[in-house]
């Protein structure tokens, strides 16, 4: 009876486990929580021998999955570029002339052209998107690596493994944005100035780095804010080291990538525009836009159809230079009206330019098409379906920025720690993209360069709570 009684217990306690956890997970918010908790739990628990590799293959593993799994029809921008790129897959770039759009930002006709050189060699859409998801995983090796630079091992694992489990990210695969080759280019990019311990900040490396980072800003124009996050970083060294000779080589490697970076997307352009791809090569000819949408109270800062159809009509390349220059002056007045508007609305403005940015969830470019009646996933109720993945990826991610703030709020606490540029960086970075969409236009996707940045500080505040959680009481 003790052995039958002990065995029924068990069976109990195993049914009562497999119930919660099954009410767990069939709820966005408790799958968020449960994956959340072994994301960050796991590295403290277990032993994980050789992460970097089985990071990168798991990474890869599920954004593979997602790729196939969530067949996101074409889209916006994404639409517009994936067919300019077929066409210039075969020699034809009459595409610059039949649409507004790469007149106004010609600037995405550098991604047009990445895709069109995939296209050409593979004919295959879901090769742009294998290769996405390779850049993706790269990625979140790339967060382990930076974040392990100032925290323990163990607490850079939880980070990445916490960014792995995140939707916002894998699901943006599916949509062909540029975020993900551009976002790698520009991460690698201050991973090879900043590593090399005593070489850090070499020629060399700011060589490299200068080109890594042009690429990935001719991919989508970013690159600008990761300057200003590392000269940033510097001159907070500079000011609290007090010491010029100390930091040269820093500065030097700075410069260089600066230089590197400014003459080789000032060369991409040219050569763009002297081949005939597009004979505006990568500027922007519409650089008001971003601020008429970033100030526009009704949107919160989000895009504006009436604003479009209001404005967009003068931005052709058939239009008249007197009727340009007169459209100008006006968006430059609408810009000046919205700024200077009373205190309290300037105000709630930008609270609801931080809540459309930094809260609100960014799924529905991937997922939006499963968001209406009759809608259906792999025989799943699409609106439902759509719900789930809402609450999971917000769950994930505000459980990330908790520790965000942990990890900072630990920072200004230390005051006997060493201040080391990599400690910094990220911060810094993030404080950049902070006051950079204060003043342009917001979307959720957006926020997707910025978060990486987030997940390395979120390693900050897992490495505070953990290794307070392991010291011996007193």
């Amino acid at each position: 009876m003790t052995r039958f009684g002990t065995g029924l217990r068990k069976l109990f306690f195993a049914c009562v486990v497999a119930a919660f956890g099954l009410m767990s997970i069939s709820n966005g918010f408790g799958l968020g929580i449960v994956l959340a908790a072994l994301a960050i739990f796991i590295p403290y628990k277990c032993k994980i021998p050789h992460f970097l590799p089985v990071l990168f293959v798991l990474s890869t593993i599920v954004h593979v999955i997602a790729i196939f799994a969530v067949q996101t029809p074409l889209e916006m921008d994404f639409a517009t570029m994936y067919q300019a790129a077929q066409q210039a897959a075969v020699g034809d770039f009459s595409f610059q002339n039949g649409l507004y759009y790469f007149y106004c930002w010609a600037y995405q006709t550098g991604f047009v052209l990445w895709e069109a050189a995939i296209l050409r060699l593979t004919g295959s859409m879901a090769a742009i998107k294998l290769i996405h998801a390779l850049m993706l995983s790269g990625i979140n090796v790339l967060i382990y690596l930076f974040a392990r630079r100032f925290v323990e091992e163990r607490a850079a694992q939880a980070a990445a493994l916490l960014y792995l489990v995140t939707l916002f990210p894998t699901l943006m695969l599916c949509s062909l944005t540029n975020q993900h080759v551009s976002a790698f280019f520009l991460l690698l990019g201050i991973y090879i100035l900043t590593s090399g311990g005593d070489h850090a900040f070499s020629v060399r490396r700011a060589l490299l780095a200068g080109i890594c980072l042009a690429f990935g800003n001719i991919m989508r124009p970013e690159g600008i804010v990761i300057l200003a996050g590392l000269l940033g970083t510097a001159a907070f060294l500079l000011l609290t080291r007090r010491s010029l000779r100390d930091n040269k080589n820093m500065l030097l490697g700075i410069f260089i990538t600066v230089i590197v970076y400014v003459l080789c997307n000032a060369a991409a352009s040219w050569a763009i525009a002297a081949s005939g791809i597009n004979q505006y090569g990568l500027t922007n000819n519409w650089p008001e836009w971003k601020f008429i949408l970033g100030f526009n109270h009704e949107t919160g800062g989000m895009y504006s159809y009436a604003d479009m159809d209001r404005f967009g009509k003068y931005h052709y390349t058939g239009t008249s230079a007197d009727v340009l220059a007169q459209a100008l002056e006006t968006e430059k007045q609408v810009i000046h009206d919205r700024i200077f508007c009373s205190p309290l609305e300037f105000f709630s403005l930008m609270l609801a330019k931080i809540q459309n940015l930094w809260c609100n969830q960014g799924l529905g470019v991937s997922l939006g098409f499963l968001n209406q009646n009759g809608a259906t996933w792999h025989g799943f109720n699409g609106i439902k379906v759509y719900d789930f993945a809402i609450k999971l990826d917000r769950t994930i991610f505000f459980c990330a920025l908790f520790f965000a703030f942990l990890g900072a709020g630990s920072h200004l606490r230390r005051k006997d720690a060493s201040v080391t540029f990599d400690m910094i960086l990220p911060y810094m970075t993030l404080m950049a993209f902070f006051c950079v969409f204060l003043l342009i236009e917001v979307q959720p996707r957006y926020a997707y360069l910025p978060q990486i940045f987030l997940y390395m500080v979120t390693a900050v505040g897992i490495h505070a709570v953990m290794r307070k959680k392991e010291s011996p009481t007193a």
